[in-house]
């Protein structure tokens, strides 16, 4: 279990934020203290080393004095110690089998401690040098110095100057330096990674709460929504996330409002086959009116016929699966073609039809359609016009050719609609009052033929525009791009 959380934690986007930034904060702080502490370090053994040159230079120049009888070898060894004492150490004059010859008076005649050989051994070569080295005190205490070695010739004989004194002080000094740049680089550290905590939650705070809104998305809770806090890109990824289940919101309420339809409209004609087919079993129907009642069986069917005709052809121009076939028509040639076989059913119905072209001396306008599906546009339209017309009445079809569009109109003197209905006549399975509607003898509608109308158009590049007032009818405006 603990494996678990601990995985889940690792998996953490804040998580990899925060510690990849914490990790970078270390290192540069890291980098940081190194470099300040070399610096310190070195500033301060090259101020020790300036000053111990200045007093080899001052010993040089007093064995110089000694070797031309200038000073007596006393005033050598009281001078010696007044330089041993400021540099608050010792100096020695080492001859070249290790002893010394001068320095304070308990070192005097003693050799050299062994720890020093090398400083000893690099002087008696002509090199000069510094370095710290550990000595035993007699007492057993270990103590840590700071030498500086260099050599000298005394009457064509070798011998080595060594400069010593405690490091304490130079430990103590840089063991503050390194406490005054440590303790400043921890409290920026944490404040740092407190910082980092904060933006590294804020950064992923609202990816958790979307990731969480998904999954309560997908169990189906459209409710759910991500709040936005800020206005950068993750407060525009919230703000995206949130306006997609508003609108999965409304597509799973238009596919449920779909499926209610389908079921209402399949539902009618079924149940009303099935009554007629049990009276007839049953004997309920007498045999002499058999033909009746087949005949509205049959309308039935027809009307389910339809219904599943209409849907497979909205679903097929949604999904894209029919693919149109544009090509260069005529739309006049075209128009014409539709109506005509359109004639018989408007004469049926005792409309009259006025079809108003463009002159004939003008050069005919294209326009890239699928003639098929135009077709399909021109009679859905007219036998929506049709519905609604009273016989009597008159349908309009007119084409008007602008400089780039082509304009199709189709008005009817029907029964018209109000503005509610306007706004809805592109739904799916939307049908206008059936009680204004004039005709019974024209068929019952499946509530898909205006969204066919709408789904051809705007696949060809087009649009559609209706116009309507109650009791003076109705007029659709489909509009194509000319070609040039």
């Amino acid at each position: 279990m603990f494996k678990l959380w601990l995985k889940g934690k690792y998996n953490s986007l804040y998580l990899k934020i925060f510690l990849s930034f914490l990790a970078t904060c270390v290192l540069f702080f890291a980098g940081l203290f190194l470099f300040w502490n070399y610096y310190f370090t070195d500033l301060f053994y090259k101020d020790k080393v300036e000053l111990l040159e200045k007093r080899v230079v001052e010993v040089t120049r007093l064995m110089n004095s000694v070797q031309d009888g200038t000073i007596s070898t006393r005033e050598l060894k009281y001078t010696v110690r007044i330089l041993a004492r400021s540099i608050n150490g010792q100096v020695w004059l080492v001859d070249d089998k290790g002893n010394i010859l001068n320095g304070s008076s308990d070192s005097e005649g003693r050799t050299i401690p062994k720890q020093m050989d090398t400083q000893f051994i690099d002087g008696l070569h002509g090199h000069s040098g510094y370095g710290m080295v550990t000595l035993t005190s007699p007492q057993g205490r270990t103590i840590n110095v700071f030498t500086y070695h260099a050599p000298y010739q005394l009457n064509d004989q070798p011998m080595v100057f060594i400069l010593h004194f405690p490091a304490e002080d130079i430990g103590e000094a840089i063991s503050a330096v390194r406490v005054n740049i440590l303790v400043p680089l921890l409290f920026s550290l944490l404040a740092v990674g407190f910082i980092l905590y904060i933006i590294s939650r804020k950064l992923a705070g609202p990816l958790q709460q979307m990731n969480r809104a998904a999954l309560e998305l997908a169990h189906g809770d459209f409710t759910t929504r991500v709040p936005v806090t800020s206005h950068d890109e993750v407060g525009q990824l919230a703000a995206s996330f949130n306006f997609m289940v508003e609108q999965l919101e409304e597509w799973e309420g238009t596919r449920q409002e779909f499926l209610t339809n389908v079921s209402h409209e399949l539902r009618s004609p079924l149940t009303t086959l099935r009554g007629f087919i049990v009276a007839m079993n049953d004997k309920i129907i007498p045999e002499e009116k058999y033909s009746h009642y087949l005949r509205i069986c049959d309308q039935e069917v027809q009307r389910l016929q339809r219904l599943v005709t209409d849907l497979l052809d909205l679903a097929q121009i949604q999904n894209g699966v029919d693919v149109f076939r544009l090509r260069p028509v005529v739309m006049a040639e075209a128009l014409e073609e539709s109506l005509e076989l359109l004639k018989a059913p408007i004469a049926v119905n005792e409309i009259s039809l006025h079809l108003i072209l463009p002159s004939p001396d003008k050069e005919p306008a294209q326009v890239p359609l699928d003639p098929d599906r135009f077709a399909q546009i021109v009679h859905n339209l007219i036998y929506n016009s049709l519905k609604f017309t009273p016989k009597g009445g008159t349908l309009t079809v007119a084409l008007e050719e602008a400089e780039h569009e082509v304009h199709l109109f189709i008005r009817d003197t029907g029964t018209g609609m109000t503005d509610a209905e306007l706004a809805r006549i592109w739904d799916r399975f939307y049908k206008a009052d059936e009680a204004r509607t004039s005709r019974s003898d024209v068929p019952t509608g499946t509530g898909l033929g205006l969204t066919i109308v709408k789904h051809l158009v705007t696949g060809m590049h087009g649009t559609i525009q209706v116009r309507s007032r109650v009791g003076e009818g109705t007029e659709f405006c489909v509009t194509f791009p000319r070609i040039s």
